[in-house]
C-alpha cells in the first residue's frame, strides 16, 4: 500500500470513534485509503507503517525504463555495455530492464542485399514481368545459373569456432590465430541448375578474365550448350544468367539468341536478386558446408 500522510489524522478520527466514510468526507480523501488505514490500525493497534522486506527497487525505476526505452527507439544497436556506463548503472540492471521490463530480445543482424528506392521500384516492376512470364512459361524449365570464388582458406565460424583453454593458456602460443591472406589461392567456379538436373561444374583459374570470349567459349559453348541438347533433347528451357558485362555484351547477346531462345533477358531479369536465384541462396551454401573447416593445400586440392 502506498504511503498517506494523512495516517495520523486518520488514526485520530478513527480513535474517537468516526466512520471511515465521515473521515473521508472531513479529510477529504479517498474513502479506499480510509479504509485501507483502519484496516491496518484493526490489525497492529496503530496506523505506523509497516516497512517492506527486500531490496528496494533504486535503480530500475519509471525514469530508468523511460531513458533506456528512448535512446533504443533512437538507436536499436545500442551497446548495452555502453548504456549501463553512461546511465552509472550496472550492466545486469541495463539488461534486466531490457528483457523484463521492455520485452526485448537481442538479434544477430541479418545480412541481405542493399536495394536502394530506385532499385526496389524497378526489382517490382521487373518481378510483375516475370509472373506475367511465368503464366505461359514453366519454372521448371529455368536454367538457373551462377559464378562464385572458392578460395583455398575458407574463413572461420568465428560465432561457433571457439577453444576451450585454461586463463594460463589463454595468451600462450596455444591460442589459434584465425587469419586469412591478402590474397589467397582462389579458383572462380559456375554452375546451373534445373528441376531435372545440374550442369557440369566449370573451373576457371584465377588468372583467367572472365570477359565476353572466355564466358561465351568456356561456359556457354563448350559445357552449357552440349549439356542442355543431350539433358533436354531439343525440349524447351529457358536460361537465367544475372547481367555482368560479360554476359551481357553484344557479341554474348548474339550467342545467346542463336543457341539459347527464350533466356531471361534484362527487361525480365531484376538486378540485385540474389533471393530469387536458387544458386545463389541456397546451393552454393550448401557446397561451403561441405569444405568448411578443411585445409587445402592447392587449388587442386579444394
Amino acid at each position: 500500500m502506498k504511503s498517506s500522510p494523512h495516517r495520523p489524522s486518520i488514526e485520530l478520527l478513527f480513535k474517537r470513534g468516526l466512520g471511515s466514510a465521515e473521515i473521508a468526507r472531513r479529510l477529504q480523501i479517498s474513502s479506499s485509503t480510509v479504509r485501507n488505514v483502519v484496516a491496518a490500525i484493526k490489525k497492529r493497534g496503530d496506523a505506523s507503517e509497516v516497512k517492506k522486506s527486500g531490496r528496494p527497487r533504486s535503480v530500475n525505476t519509471r525514469n530508468t525504463r523511460a531513458i533506456i526505452k528512448k535512446r533504443i527507439i533512437r538507436n536499436d544497436g545500442l551497446s548495452l555495455n555502453r548504456m549501463a556506463s553512461q546511465l552509472g548503472i550496472a550492466r545486469s540492471t541495463d539488461q534486466s530492464i531490457v528483457k523484463n521490463d521492455l520485452k526485448l530480445k537481442s538479434y544477430k543482424l541479418r545480412r541481405g542485399q542493399y536495394l536502394s528506392d530506385k532499385s526496389k521500384a524497378m526489382r517490382l516492376e521487373k518481378c510483375r514481368k516475370l509472373l506475367q512470364h511465368f503464366q505461359v512459361r514453366r519454372v521448371s524449365d529455368v536454367i538457373w545459373t551462377d559464378e562464385k570464388i572458392f578460395t583455398i582458406e575458407p574463413l572461420p565460424n568465428r560465432q561457433n569456432q571457439r577453444q576451450l583453454l585454461s586463463k594460463d593458456d589463454s595468451m600462450s602460443p596455444k591460442r589459434r590465430l584465425a587469419h586469412n591472406r591478402l590474397f589467397p589461392k582462389s579458383v572462380m567456379v559456375w554452375a546451373g541448375i534445373t528441376a531435372t538436373g545440374k550442369t557440369p561444374l566449370v573451373f576457371i583459374e584465377r588468372n583467367v578474365k572472365i570477359n565476353s570470349e572466355v564466358y561465351q567459349k568456356i561456359v556457354l559453348m563448350d559445357n552449357l550448350l552440349p549439356w542442355v541438347t543431350q539433358h533436354f533433347a531439343g525440349g524447351p528451357f529457358i536460361l537465367q544468367q544475372d547481367w555482368a558485362p560479360s554476359h551481357g555484351s553484344r557479341s554474348t547477346l548474339a550467342v545467346l539468341e542463336a543457341h539459347f531462345p527464350g533466356f531471361l533477358d534484362k527487361n525480365l531479369w531484376p538486378a540485385s536478386s540474389p533471393d530469387l536465384n536458387p544458386m545463389d541462396f541456397s546451393v552454393w551454401g550448401m557446397l561451403e558446408g561441405k569444405i568448411a573447416g578443411k585445409v587445402f593445400a592447392t587449388v587442386d586440392d579444394l
